[in-house]
């Protein structure tokens, strides 16, 4: 029944996510810092911003109906706004980095 040779190769997701944290973790262990370890975190600073944009857009929206009626539907209405406007400017930021590092790499190598 339980055949010991049969053991279930990992996922392709699992696998390459464990390559990926094993490169993240290899430039992070690099004391000469000649490869940056940013551009290949920035996926993930991304996903936590939107996660931080979705949270502080749902506390603004619902935290104003404790305020009143009226507070509550101008938050319900600002809050989407406010959302997008974050989003925005986080992905600006995240590019702005993006282009900083890919001009220092083309920098480097000439």
């Amino acid at each position: 029944m339980n055949d010991p040779e049969r053991i279930p190769a990992p996922s392709t997701a699992t696998a390459s996510l464990w390559t990926e944290l094993r490169a993240v973790m290899d430039l992070m262990l690099d004391f000469s810092f000649q490869r940056f370890v940013t551009p290949r975190l920035i996926r993930l600073l991304y996903g936590l911003s939107l996660v931080a944009a979705v949270l502080a857009a749902l506390g603004w929206m619902f935290s104003g109906f404790t305020v009143g009626l009226f507070y509550g539907l101008f938050t319900l209405v600002t809050g989407p706004v406010a959302f997008v406007l974050y989003v925005l400017a986080a992905r600006v930021v995240m590019e702005l980095i993006l282009a900083i590092f890919q001009i220092a790499e083309k920098v480097r190598k000439d």
